[in-house]
């Protein structure tokens, strides 16, 4: 079982987003960036503060283009703004996947050639904004989730080759080696049978995955490909969305690729809340790699742990931040799913996924 530095694992309801404005925003992109702003939105975040923005195409700064799709100004939380390696790891990995034409963010530079600075005690950094729906935002099919199983599958064939000294200590509450730090905070879920049975996969993964986490090979993974980091444009033939990009590096890490998938496969199924869902995303992924049988038989109970993650976190940080509906997305449809799951066994989850793929992948359209 992988040790976690205590230090950097946050606690829940601790106060750490920005409090930047709309017009704090304008005034550091002018004074960082030489960008004059000609309108500004604020996108949805968890903790940090995330800027939409279009541009005076008179940019005062010889390290940047104008890009008439605008651009995202990342104001980072002030706990993370402290993890300078993990900083430099991101800005060096964003640059890998845009040499290797893995459509994604590019780090722009401010006016002294830096890829990020400092305002106050919080990291900025600014991207170009990639055009394009995400994919929780469209119509779902089968399609759409075979396709993303594919980019996935070859954006991690992609990041074999990378590796950072700036991801070597890092370690969060979110990435799935952290499930057990969920027993501090299981009490926020009131009603007894679902505390019971996040309890009891908690146990559950410890025993079956952490024990014999050394099993299971590692590298840098994206670490939260869910549908709101995915990018989607329409083929204007057909009318159907195909994965292009994704967004948000900030829960990248070294970690097992087991716990890629699972992560991935989660919040697929959240899309529609169904299991059958997994089925055509793992179909896409193994067209790119295959997945060892040791793996998938720990699929389910990944899966269970990452939704116990996001159900009991989402409802203890919102005690602390009532207003922002953001953290409160996967609670009706997670639960759902994750008494779905729990009430059924790896070889019968595994089944399903299988059945799924293999009728999917006999049709001669894809």
């Amino acid at each position: 079982m992988e040790n976690v530095d205590e230090s950097s694992i946050l606690k829940p309801g601790t106060r750490i987003k920005p409090q930047v404005d709309a017009e704090t925003a304008k005034n550091i992109l002018l004074k960082t960036y030489g960008i004059k702003v000609l309108e500004i939105c604020e996108l949805n975040s968890y903790d940090d503060k995330n800027f939409l923005v279009f541009a005076d195409k008179n940019i005062k700064n010889p390290n940047i283009n104008f890009c008439a799709d605008g651009y995202v100004l990342k104001i980072l939380n002030s706990f993370d703004s402290k993890k300078i390696a993990f900083i430099e790891g991101q800005t060096a990995l964003s640059l890998y996947l845009n040499n290797q034409k893995i459509v994604c963010p590019r780090q722009l530079q401010d006016i002294n050639g830096k890829y990020y600075s400092f305002e106050n005690e919080n990291i900025i950094r600014l991207y170009d904004f990639i055009p394009g729906k995400i994919l929780g935002d469209v119509p779902s099919c089968s399609n759409l989730f075979y396709h993303a199983g594919v980019f996935l599958g070859k954006m991690d064939s992609t990041l074999k080759n990378f590796n950072h000294d700036g991801y070597k200590n890092h370690k969060t509450l979110w990435m799935l080696s952290s499930v057990p730090h969920l027993e501090e905070f299981v009490n926020v879920v009131i009603d007894e049978e679902k505390r019971g049975m996040v309890e009891d996969i908690i146990d559950l993964f410890k025993q079956k995955v952490l024990n014999h986490i050394d099993e299971f090979p590692k590298q840098i993974i994206h670490g939260d490909f869910n549908e709101q980091n995915v990018l989607v444009n329409k083929n204007a033939a057909s009318g159907d969305y195909k994965v292009v990009g994704v967004i948000d590096y900030g829960d990248t890490q070294y970690s097992c690729l087991l716990f890629e998938i699972a992560i991935a496969l989660t919040y697929m199924m959240l899309v529609t809340g169904d299991i059958e869902t997994g089925g055509y995303f793992l179909a896409g992924y193994k067209m790119v790699r295959l997945i060892p049988e040791n793996e998938m038989n720990l699929l389910r109970i990944c899966v269970c742990a990452r939704l116990c993650q996001s159900l009991v976190l989402g409802l203890y940080t919102h005690q602390f931040d009532q207003s922002n509906q953001y953290l409160l997305t996967t609670q009706a449809a997670g639960w759902n799913l994750l008494r779905d799951l729990y009430t059924k066994t790896d070889k019968e989850v595994c089944h399903i996924w299988n059945e799924t793929a293999d009728e999917y992948l006999t049709q001669s359209y894809k």
